[in-house]
């Protein structure tokens, strides 16, 4: 009876850390899902572009062109593209089943007349794999990627002279705000960001085992998630937010969050909201119940970006 009892105390034990070990991988290495659409799929003229960042990783872009002197950079999220999400693609990780179409924005924005620079993150999409083995950083190792973007608009004698604002989600919200926080000089004609739902991954892992596992379940398996991603990562789970550097930001920010946002807690992106020293706005995005949601929202309701947009630049 005790060996019994022995047998499966081990067999919970190597459960939990089996658990614990897969959930911590996907944080570290995210989806790489297909671009399944191009800009001439939303009826806008593109072209193909590409662009190294410091350390070598190559970017895959779009650019759609527009005759005015503004142009809006596109960030995505984790584990999406410039493109988005797609239904085409499953994995055991994949946290949201919805098509997901960042080129509506841009197509909301190129309407305006805007530019539209959108690229593949290094480890998503058509972009290439970052040195460290393919790796997430949640912006720590993914702005390098925003600061090429940058240095590929100054050296295209077609963009350089334009102002440059961000349209930035999750991931690349983070990205975007610890790239000019890092270097700063080259986002000097960045007139204004937009920020959606930037995160803090210690609040996003605690609060996405709290809904799935609840409490109980979350109090169990947080611990060692977070031992085995500060364990294989280049980047410890609590230095994965960009709080420590959105003091720096020097242009006007309008964050946007999804008030039931069952993946956060809204602490976090009020700490974000109260620590930029610019001019800055807190958007709600009220009676969506999915933080995916909020993602799409730009793309069939513009009106508040636009307004934003339109007033700094």
């Amino acid at each position: 009876m005790l060996s019994f009892i022995v047998a499966m105390l081990s067999v919970v034990i190597l459960g939990y850390i089996v658990i614990c070990l897969f959930l911590s991988r996907t944080l570290i290495y995210l989806d790489r899902q297909p671009v399944p659409k191009t800009p001439k799929d939303y009826g806008m003229d593109f072209q193909t572009v590409d662009f190294k960042a410091a350390d070598g990783v190559n970017l895959k872009g779009w650019l759609i062109p527009a005759k005015s002197n503004k142009l809006i950079v596109i960030t995505h999220v984790g584990g999406l593209t410039k493109y988005g999400s797609t239904k085409l693609f499953s994995s055991f990780s994949k946290l949201y089943n919805e098509e997901i179409e960042f080129l509506k924005v841009a197509r909301h924005l190129h309407n305006e007349n805007y530019s539209v620079l959108l690229f593949d993150f290094r480890n998503h999409g058509e972009s290439g794999s970052s040195p460290n083995g393919g790796k997430a950083g949640i912006g720590l190792e993914e702005y390098q990627d925003v600061v090429a973007a940058m240095n590929y608009i100054q050296n295209n004698k077609n963009l350089t002279d334009k102002n440059v604002g961000f349209v930035s989600f999750c991931m690349g919200a983070n990205s975007t705000i610890i790239a000019m926080s890092k270097q700063p000089k080259m986002f000097e004609n960045v007139k204004c960001l937009v920020a959606v739902q930037p995160i803090s991954m210690e609040v996003f892992v605690r609060s996405y085992l709290k809904k799935r596992f609840s409490l109980f379940g979350a109090t169990l398996l947080f611990p060692l998630i977070k031992l085995f991603v500060n364990l294989q990562s280049k980047y410890r789970l609590e230095d994965m937010s960009p709080a420590m550097f959105v003091q720096d930001l020097k242009v006007p920010t309008l964050y946007v969050q999804t008030r039931n946002d069952p993946w956060t807690e809204l602490s976090d992106i009020r700490g974000f909201y109260n620590r930029t020293p610019t001019e800055k706005e807190l958007f709600w995005l009220e009676k969506l119940n999915h933080r995916f949601q909020g993602y799409q929202y730009f793309g069939e309701h513009p009106e508040k970006m636009l307004e934003w947009l339109k007033k700094w630049m």
